[in-house]
C-alpha cells in the first residue's frame, strides 16, 4: 500500500509541476480531446466521411450529425469501455505532454529507453482495445481476421476489452517512470524551464 502511495504522491508532484505550464496543459488537453473523439468517431468513420464529402448540406448540418455520434459513447459503448476509453485518451495526453516536458528538460536521448517502451505499449494496446459494445474491440477484430482468428476474441472474457485494460495499465506505469524522471532533481530543474 505504501507502494501505491508513493507512486500516487510522484506522479501528483510531477502532474503538478508540468501542467502549471500553460503550453503543457493545452498540449495535454488538446491530445485527450483529439484521442478521445478518434474512439468515439472511429467505428462511424464511413457515416462521417460520408456526411462530409457526398453530402450538399450545410457545413452546420454536417457538424451537428458529427456532433451527435459523440453520444455514441452512452449507446454503443459498454461502461467498461467508455471508462477504459475516457481513460486511455487522458493517460495518453498526460505522457505525451510529460514526456515533452521531459525532453526538453533533459535533450539526451540515451536515457528514454523505458519511458518510449512502457508509453508505446500502452498506446499499441489501447488502440487494438478500441471498441464499442456492439462491435467489441474494432482494430484487433479487423485486423486479425485477416489471419482467421476473430472468433479467438469471443473466448476472451472480455471480447477484446482486456486490450483497453492492459493499455491503461501500461499507459499508468509509463506515467509513473516518466513521473519518477521528472522530480528527480539531478535531470529535471523545473526553475529553468
Amino acid at each position: 500500500m505504501q507502494r501505491i502511495q508513493k507512486y500516487t504522491t510522484q506522479i501528483a508532484q510531477a502532474t503538478k509541476t508540468v501542467f502549471s505550464r500553460p503550453a503543457y496543459l493545452a498540449l495535454g488537453t488538446t491530445l485527450a480531446v483529439a484521442a478521445f473523439l478518434f474512439s468515439v468517431w472511429l467505428p462511424n468513420t464511413g457515416l462521417i466521411v460520408d456526411v462530409f464529402q457526398t453530402s450538399s448540406a450545410p457545413l452546420g448540418v454536417k457538424l451537428k450529425v458529427a456532433t451527435s455520434l459523440l453520444g455514441g459513447i452512452r449507446t454503443n459503448f459498454s461502461f467498461l469501455s467508455a471508462l477504459y476509453t475516457i481513460l486511455i485518451a487522458i493517460l495518453f495526453a498526460m505522457n505525451i505532454a510529460m514526456v515533452a516536458y521531459y525532453l526538453k528538460r533533459r535533450r539526451a536521448i540515451s536515457a528514454q529507453g523505458k519511458e518510449f517502451a512502457a508509453g508505446f505499449g500502452g498506446v499499441a494496446s489501447g488502440l487494438l482495445g478500441i471498441g464499442c459494445a456492439a462491435c467489441g474491440s474494432f482494430i484487433l477484430t479487423t485486423t486479425i481476421s485477416f489471419l482467421g482468428a476473430s472468433a479467438a476474441l469471443t473466448l476472451l472474457p472480455l471480447q477484446g476489452g482486456e486490450f483497453g485494460l492492459l493499455s491503461v495499465v501500461l499507459l499508468a506505469l509509463s506515467l509513473s517512470l516518466i513521473s519518477k524522471k521528472i522530480n528527480d532533481p539531478l535531470i529535471c530543474n523545473p526553475t529553468k524551464l
